[in-house]
């Protein structure tokens, strides 16, 4: 789809294509502690935006958010309304979103030059990536302890989890609080098992069933072994799940994702996937010297091959099935560690560092692919996909279609691109849930201006 956009202080015109034919989409694995990995990644790419000179909220360029496990984690923490959580808020200035103004004529630009931009909001603040990693090394050893979390015993493996998962609970009870993931402020999703009902399981603030941020995340890093299941009501359904850690059946959510970005934005042309990984190193396992049988094939000593190798083949089937879908434009980051494997649940300081080096070194393997993804969200001015808070009392939304490009301010301190809003800013609280098959293609403005003071001295709702 083509529309016409005029070029500020020209009469030409030139065709440019619509915003909403393209997509972006944040995709995150799992992997534990190794979600270190990701988060490094993931404060690059925003300082790689900054560098560019874009200093909207890190959230706000994707459409959609998704991860499994540790990457369900990540992704629900970057989309959920950041002044909710129990997150540090980022340092960036408010970005206002612009009224649309009539176009001019010729004749009053050349005399009277182009009508100042008038804000009407600004895009609702988000969390600093930067300390996405600081979940990992504050909470780690938390989560996971070097001291037994159960009582030791010779059997205690085989009849109980590993870890309690009450840290783990507590940890995302500070984080997410009681935040319905139905209000993520952008679409976010991650990927559990229902081992009950024998079926893969998205939770999506598209389709939210009542659960909350927290028990999703609970849900998508309920790795068996590790943890108990996370057990919830399906409050819109009231069917009682049993739902374990998305890894068992898409450790790299990409398909999902890309389904989920399908039926969100039926439209779309081509949805960009940056797909980051948590660096896990390649197995490798000659059959033909096993020996044969179950000992063979699960010896701990030698890692337990088939495990290993079902984990391994279903990521490199994702990988292959992305790349092979035409309207998917799919961007891998992965590396490896190194030699020296880490644990998923290793969380000393040796890891800690080693993992960091890896994502360093997995960063200028990569530089040139950020870079180049960084290029294009900065180039973004639609903002259909953010959910914004209710207006203030006694301002109404307005309602119109705006065309024009960007504009920008000629005061080179305050230089920035003023952006358009083509979303839906509701009235009802209840109408402001993304439609289950569809996104709102009703365009409205934001008309609720930035409160006075700063946006970090605000009380958390």
């Amino acid at each position: 789809m083509l529309v016409d956009m005029s070029i500020w202080g020209s009469r030409k015109k030139k065709e440019v294509v619509n915003e909403r034919d393209d997509r972006y989409v944040l995709c995150i694995d799992g992997g534990g502690m190794r979600g270190v990995v990701p988060a490094v990644l993931l404060k690059k790419l925003s300082e790689l935006l900054q560098e560019a000179g874009d200093d909207r909220p890190f959230y706000a360029h994707f459409d959609l958010m998704a991860g499994t496990s540790t990457g369900g984690l990540l992704a629900l923490a970057l989309a959920a309304p950041a002044s909710q959580t129990g997150l540090r808020l980022d340092a960036l200035p408010p970005a206002p979103i612009y009224a649309h103004q009539e176009r001019q004529a010729a004749w009053r630009r050349i005399l009277f030059g182009p009508q100042s931009p008038v804000a009407t909001g600004t895009i609702p603040e988000g969390i600093d990536p930067a300390q996405l990693l600081d979940i990992y090394l504050e909470s780690g050893r938390e989560i996971f302890p070097k001291s037994p979390s159960r009582p030791l015993s010779i059997l205690g493996p085989i009849f109980t989890d590993k870890y309690d998962e009450r840290p783990l609970s507590r940890l995302l009870k500070r984080v997410f609080d009681d935040i319905p993931l139905s209000d993520a402020t952008v679409p976010v999703m991650v990927v559990a098992y229902d081992t009950k009902y024998a079926t893969p399981v998205v939770l999506s603030s598209r389709d939210g069933h009542g659960f909350l941020m927290r028990e999703a995340a609970r849900a998508t890093s309920a790795a068996p072994t590790f943890f108990s299941p996370a057990i919830l009501t399906d409050r819109q359904e009231g069917k009682r799940l049993s739902l374990i850690d998305g890894g068992v059946i898409a450790n790299n959510p990409v398909l999902f994702a890309y389904l989920e970005a399908k039926k969100l934005y039926p439209d779309a042309k081509r949805f960009h996937v940056l797909s980051i990984s948590t660096a896990s190193n390649t197995f490798t396992f000659d059959a033909e010297k096993t020996g044969g049988g179950v000992i063979g094939w699960l010896d701990p000593a030698k890692g337990a091959p088939i495990q290993k190798i079902y984990a391994q083949s279903q990521m490199q089937t994702s990988d292959m099935l992305a790349k092979g879908i035409p309207d998917l434009d799919y961007i891998r980051v992965h590396g490896e560690i190194g030699q020296e494997k880490v644990k998923m649940d290793d969380t000393s300081e040796h890891a800690m560092q080693k993992l960091q080096q890896a994502a360093e070194a997995i960063y200028q393997d990569n530089r040139q692919k950020l870079q180049g993804f960084a290029v294009q969200l900065s180039k973004r001015t639609n903002f259909d996909q953010i959910q914004f808070p209710p207006p203030e009392e006694g301002l109404e939304p307005t309602s119109d279609r705006s065309s024009e490009p960007p504009q920008v301010t000629d005061d080179k301190k305050t230089q920035r691109t003023v952006y358009e809003l083509q979303g839906s800013i509701l009235a009802n609280q209840n109408d402001y849930n993304i439609p289950n098959s569809e996104y709102n293609t009703e365009e409205r403005k934001l008309t609720t201006a930035e409160p006075e003071g700063s946006r970090h001295s605000r009380k958390k709702k």
